[in-house]
């Protein structure tokens, strides 16, 4: 299984009910900040949340989720190793989960901070260990709401140049249908003047 996979399937998980307003914004690859802090140098200042989902409604208490993504033993292991590496993503949560294929971590390997979810082959998930609620996290900062943002910015130009592309496309079908009609006229004007 790829992380890829385990992306969309957390995505449907927090799909909209219905066509009305979406409860959760799921973000992927989301950046704890921009830019470059020199005082915070030693941190890994490009560190992302594979999967950050917020509730949008204020009567849930716009309830936050983190979600780290491991499709290897090796990996989840070296993530087990360095805690720190998860430390933001807990600041910037209510929840924070381990999703991974079905079977590969054993929700005894997870530390009591951290939830289990796995995903099936059918790219359904299931909570195997219930991640505790964090009440008290603080409010994201200016740094993190700023990266939220650009991630809203950068799906909008992903938009129009998917838009753009498809205009392109339509055009140059369009300039070989007309080149084909202005073929058809010639070779008919030949005919009529033979």
């Amino acid at each position: 299984m790829k992380a890829e996979q385990i992306v969309e399937a957390l995505r449907n998980r927090h799909k909209p009910q219905s066509t009305m307003s979406a409860e959760w914004a799921v973000l992927s690859e989301l950046r704890v900040s921009t830019g470059i802090n020199i005082k915070k140098l030693k941190q890994n200042l490009q560190q992302r949340i594979d999967v950050w989902a917020i509730n949008c409604f204020p009567s849930k208490g716009f309830h936050r989720i983190a979600y780290e993504i491991k499709v290897s033993r090796a990996d989840f292991l070296h993530e087990i190793k360095h805690p720190e590496k998860r430390q933001r993503a807990l600041e910037l949560s209510h929840q924070f989960y381990f999703v991974v294929p079905k079977g590969l971590v054993k929700p005894e390997e997870i530390p009591e901070e951290c939830g289990l979810m796995y995903v099936d082959d059918k790219l359904r998930t299931r909570i195997v260990k219930e991640a505790p609620i964090r009440e008290n996290t603080a409010p994201p900062d200016w740094g993190f709401l700023a990266s939220v943002a650009r991630m809203g910015n950068e799906a909008e130009v992903q938009k129009l140049r998917a838009e753009k592309r498809d205009l392109n496309e339509y055009q140059l079908k369009l300039q070989e249908k007309i080149d084909e009609l202005h073929r058809e006229i010639f070779d008919l004007r030949r005919q009529l003047q033979a």
